[in-house]
């Protein structure tokens, strides 16, 4: 089924990354940082838009907002953190149509080296999809548990990052990893992800991304590629995503 991402992520993973690489300004990461060097910021809001197609019968749209906090109010130095979303997406399949709506509140920890960034959260997920014709596994409204990571390398010219999800609610599983270089205004390189839910095939991406694009004091991403469809039924397409972040001082 061609599904966009943001209505299948519990959280955006890149949430989790953003909130502490961009926001912050360790050394290693001062030339690509430099907007922010001199301010102590506590809170990252974040937003994007994704969109796939494979045909005019298979396409989705979706959207999302939400922000990550940290407990103690710096969001570059290791510690705890609470982040929360909400989003809708609408998916058209061949014989299926699905308008959902879905919002995380989690718990986590991060920590901070010279050599990289972690991540781990914990909460709760809910989902609501309204599917055209009901009655499928996925139709209706489910909560449950959520468990995420975020990862990535700091200092030097290239990097690996990687964050990802698992929801009990309908058993969604999300995976992505990004390989890259550090340029002097923006990082950009290739990245791979991985979806699955209840009752279904996997979709898998494969494409290529510009990010940490600065615009004042928010951080834009943009990726695009190709979507491939593990369902038989379903056509291959492709998918394009924008992202953006903003780091606020607000204690």
């Amino acid at each position: 089924m061609v599904k966009p991402f943001y209505g299948a992520v519990p959280v955006v993973g890149s949430a989790v990354v953003l909130a502490a690489l961009l926001a912050s300004a360790p050394v290693s990461a001062a030339d690509k940082l430099t907007a922010y060097a001199d301010s102590t910021y506590d809170t990252v809001v974040y937003g994007g838009v994704d969109f796939s197609r494979a045909n005019s019968q298979q396409n989705g749209f979706g959207a999302d907002a939400g922000f990550v906090t940290a407990v103690h109010g710096d969001i570059s130095v290791s510690g705890w953190t609470v982040s929360a979303n909400i989003g809708a997406s609408q998916s058209n399949d061949v014989g299926t149509d699905t308008d959902s709506v879905y919002g995380s509140a989690l718990v986590g920890y991060q920590w901070h080296s010279p050599q990289y960034y972690f991540a781990l959260n914990a909460g709760v997920h809910a989902v609501d999809n309204d599917e055209s014709p009901s009655g499928g596994s996925t139709d209706g409204s489910e909560v449950g548990a959520v468990f995420q990571y975020g990862f990535e390398t700091k200092g030097g010219m290239y990097f690996v990052q990687s964050y990802g999800s698992f929801s009990t609610a309908y058993d969604q599983v999300y995976a992505h990893a990004k390989v890259g270089v550090r340029g002097s205004h923006f990082t950009y390189g290739a990245e791979l992800t991985v979806f699955d839910e209840q009752d279904s095939d996997s979709t898998i991406r494969y494409g290529a991304f510009i990010g940490e694009i600065p615009l004042g004091n928010f951080r834009v991403g943009v990726a695009a590629g190709y979507q491939q469809e593990q369902d038989p039924a379903s056509d291959d397409g492709f998918y394009a995503t924008v992202q953006f972040s903003v780091p606020l001082s607000l204690r």
